[in-house]
């Protein structure tokens, strides 16, 4: 099941739950327990590229930024 994350227009709280598809829009606030709840869009990361940029170097250690970007991609480097 997916991992949906929602805001409490009421209370003013986010929190995260895994639910079905099915019933992703019929949560009540964990905190207050309104129905004034919206599904927040979630953001994730895929790795560019292919499974090259997860090799490993002499130490075993994945070869990616210090922040696990992958090499810089976010622009930190």
């Amino acid at each position: 099941m997916p991992l949906y994350e929602y805001y409490c227009s009421h209370c003013k709280s986010k929190f995260e739950l895994i639910v079905s598809h099915q019933h992703a829009d019929d949560v009540v606030c964990m905190k207050c327990h309104s129905e004034k709840v919206r599904r927040l869009i979630s953001t994730f990361a895929l790795p560019r590229g292919g499974r090259d940029d997860y090799s490993l170097d002499d130490s075993g250690a994945p070869a990616m930024g210090g922040c696990g970007c992958g090499e810089g991609g976010c622009g930190c480097h």
